[in-house]
């Protein structure tokens, strides 16, 4: 094990988790919820997500993208598209999903997903009018991978200290509605920001596991009690406050790992239905540690996993349709899973990533975007139906920032204040953690 890799993981798994008191609040299977953040690294098309589909828009789509569709495997023809019902407040617009999401689809028409349309960061309402006559504030590091992912998680450029999420966390406890549980932010392969909070610290799970200490393991079992002890610092009592802190807080790391590993990694219970991919082993674990919920003694969780590869600059008629299924595959066994469980209604799955990409083609692919278009899923969600605005496809209008860059009329906030709302908070809380919100006017409404 590398340096780095060890001080990341010991850090996040072994000493951030310990803070506070894990068992604090005991999880009320009545009153648990959680919010699965599934974070798509890369710049997810949204163009090549939400399809048109009426015959005018899809023929200006395709003649846009003609040189790259004919080179996907399954043809984007319009016979191959999942139609989805859409409202009819787009008029003659239809819209539709790719080939490769039949299981998302399927969600959407029995009204167990939403899309929600043209999220991204804003600072106020933008249009391309506004843009071109220097008249409006535009967010910082518009298209850079890390600073837009940092945005996405936390309303800053890279650098940033706390995460949207982590804070609604903090907000929860403050309200008396979670407590400083170690198991309340876990991420299982990154995105620490989002769920890094003043009190709220995340739990790492490695392939699903705790950091755990090898040579216990490997020693006999006297010299493994002796280590044990004295990586626990048991019965080590210092005067001085920093250390005692340190001790304090390496023992509640160990205690917490002991809780887990005995909670989930024990659980026998065969698990099957999930896809053997990154995301669908990630969700996997989230499934898990969602079912030991009442052991763990969290009855607010927010989890992370991430899935990566959506820079599509090139050869994206091969790799992206890969990653829509392996979407596809990871979240409808995830959905099943829950269903299967009673847990639908408790849980919020929704998709996020640095930003959508270019109408416009390069060749092989597609270039930095700025809005998307994301998933909601759960039983809690109004599905069955599409957020927002979809612009339409093509150049030349006012939610166009240059090659079919689409301006956001959704904002982050927006899209965040949703999930806070669900999880609890009242308005004026709301309000708090996101004060330009009502900046943007009347936001949209996706959870019941």
């Amino acid at each position: 094990m590398n340096r780095r890799h060890f001080i990341k993981l010991s850090s996040a798994s072994l000493l951030a988790s310990s803070f506070g008191n894990m068992l604090a609040h005991s999880a009320d299977a009545d009153d648990y919820k959680a919010l699965v953040c599934v974070f798509l690294y890369g710049g997810m098309d949204n163009h090549d997500t939400i399809i048109p589909y009426d015959q005018a828009s899809y023929q200006r789509w395709a003649q846009i993208r003609e040189s790259l569709l004919s080179r996907f495997q399954t043809p984007r023809t319009n016979s191959n598209l999942l139609a989805l019902n859409t409202p009819s407040r787009f008029a003659q617009r239809r819209f539709a999903l790719p080939p490769e999401m039949t299981g998302l689809h399927q969600l959407y028409q029995q009204g167990n997903m939403a899309v929600v349309g043209n999220v991204g960061p804003l600072l106020t309402p933008t249009t391309q009018s506004q843009i071109d006559n220097d008249a409006v504030n535009l967010p910082a590091r518009l298209f850079s991978h890390n600073d837009q992912q940092s945005t996405w998680m936390s309303g800053s450029t890279e650098g940033a200290q706390f995460g949207w999420a982590g804070q609604i966390h903090d907000a929860l406890i403050t309200d008396g509605l979670s407590s400083e549980n170690a198991f309340s932010a876990v991420t299982m392969s990154g995105g620490e920001l989002m769920i890094t909070g003043q009190r709220t610290s995340p739990y790492h799970l490695i392939g699903g596991q705790a950091l755990d200490v090898s040579i216990l393991e490997a020693s006999s079992s006297q010299l493994s009690n002796r280590l044990f002890n004295h990586f626990r610092a048991t019965g080590e009592n210092y005067q001085n406050l920093l250390q005692q802190d340190l001790v304090n807080k390496q023992r509640s790391a160990f205690d917490a790992n002991a809780l887990f590993q005995q909670s989930v990694i024990n659980d026998e219970q065969t698990q099957t239905g999930f896809p053997e991919s990154s995301l669908g082993e990630q969700l996997k674990s989230v499934h898990k540690v969602i079912k030991a919920k009442s052991q763990l003694g969290a009855n607010r969780q927010i989890f992370v996993v991430t899935l990566g590869g959506f820079d599509t600059h090139s050869d994206q008629a091969r790799e992206l349709p890969q990653l829509q299924s392996e979407l596809d595959g990871g979240l409808t066994a995830f959905y099943q899973a829950l269903v299967a469980d009673g847990l639908s209604e408790q849980v919020t799955t929704f998709t996020a990533s640095d930003f959508g990409r270019t109408l416009a083609i390069n060749g092989d692919g597609t270039d930095h975007g700025w809005a998307g278009h994301h998933f909601v899923m759960g039983g809690a969600v109004n599905g069955g139906n599409i957020y927002g605005d979809i612009p339409i496809a093509d150049f030349g209008h006012e939610l166009d920032a240059g090659s079919g860059r689409l301006i956001p009329t959704t904002s982050i906030e927006q899209y965040a204040a949703n999930f806070a709302s669900w999880m609890g908070l009242s308005e004026s809380r709301i309000n708090q953690l996101f004060p330009t919100l009502n900046t943007f006017g009347p936001r949209v409404n996706f959870m019941r």
